[in-house]
């Protein structure tokens, strides 16, 4: 009783509101319904041969990829991006993964997807932010089609520097050899679903994928919620 009533206090003073135009938000939002809406969808769960599939299409691995949003410099999806990495927001990456999953649960990105893997961060980096927001982005996919997550397969062993300001050819360099697998017999010709929050030059998954031609005779898809159109 007492609970809920300095809850309903500190709902009155502290008010949660929309990271875009805050106005006030229900305990069940993130986003309001509105601003939601408005988002850039890049509608990849129907488009094949598409600019995020055209970054990975060598990798003879990889079966699908899509983006959920587009993200442009100085936009809302970079505002929300920046808050759920860098501002203590992890449920943001949680609830757009929930809202991706409603469009993408028919397309054939997610058929036969047995676990979704989100790419990890190294201890450190995720001792210093208290979470990984890849990981949000997988729950949140996770709990609407039911598939699995796992976190125990794909490890990161070195804490590379922050690519935000790095050219293409720095990028793959800077990913270069810094994941590792572990028991990788385990994932033996499964369907995986690797999960990043936004994919620029792919040069993250990439690597990743490299890593993971270790699960012999498995296949990648590939999912963010974010897709840079340059």
């Amino acid at each position: 009783m007492i609970t809920a009533m300095v809850k309903g206090i500190l709902d009155l003073l502290f008010p949660r509101c929309c990271p875009l135009c805050e106005c006030v938000l229900d305990d069940s939002q993130d986003i309001c319904p509105d601003c939601l809406a408005d988002l850039p969808r890049t509608e990849q769960s129907s488009i094949r041969n598409n600019i995020t599939e055209d970054l990975f299409v060598g990798d003879e691995m990889f079966v699908r990829g899509g983006c959920f949003l587009f993200f442009d410099k100085d936009a809302p999806v970079q505002k929300l991006m920046h808050l759920l990495k860098y501002k203590d927001s992890p449920r943001l990456g949680y609830s757009l993964a929930r809202e991706a999953a409603f469009d993408f649960i028919n397309s054939d990105l997610l058929e036969n997807i047995d676990v979704i893997i989100p790419v990890p961060l190294h201890p450190r980096r995720l001792r210093e932010r208290g979470y990984n927001q890849s990981e949000w982005i997988a729950k949140g996919l996770s709990e609407v089609t039911n598939i699995p997550m796992d976190t125990t397969h794909l490890t990161r062993r070195h804490n590379n520097p922050k690519q935000a300001l790095m050219r293409g050819n720095e990028r793959e360099a800077n990913v270069k050899d810094i994941f590792e697998v572990n028991h990788p017999e385990e994932l033996y010709r499964k369907n995986i679903l690797l999960v990043d929050d936004i994919i620029t030059t792919g040069s993250t998954i990439r690597s990743c994928m490299e890593t993971m031609h270790a699960f012999r005779g498995a296949k990648i898809s590939v999912f963010a919620l974010g897709k840079a159109r340059k």
